[in-house]
């Protein structure tokens, strides 16, 4: 890993223990949807949205969104005021603690 990837996995690290782990883990269903693989299902604009304001975004009607909204019991994720680059370092960690294949595969069938 390059020295300035495992410095945004690091702080990605940080930031996601003190604002997603109570409800998310990369490869388990905790309160949350597991997040591994999230990069490859929805593009980066639409997670910004949805980290800082999910139910902007379930408002909208866009259909994943609500998709996700009723699979969880209609809790509406907290809104947080992170820079695009603490929710890119997010990712990173996120993408650096996915497991195996199988885990993959299982969370993405859990939000798809």
């Amino acid at each position: 890993m390059a020295p300035e990837q495992a410095e945004a996995v690091a702080a990605g690290d940080a930031l996601f223990k003190s604002n997603c782990a109570q409800c998310h883990a990369a490869n388990d269903v905790v309160v949350g949807p597991a997040l591994a693989g999230i990069e490859k299902r929805r593009p980066e604009k639409w997670l910004f949205n949805w980290v800082r304001n999910s139910s902007k975004v379930v408002a909208s009607g866009d259909e994943y969104a609500v998709k996700l909204f009723n699979q969880y019991g209609k809790q509406q994720m907290p809104s947080f005021q992170l820079s695009d680059q603490e929710i890119r370092q997010i990712l990173a960690y996120v993408s650096s603690q996915e497991g195996s294949t199988a885990a993959m595969n299982s969370a993405v069938a859990v939000v798809n």
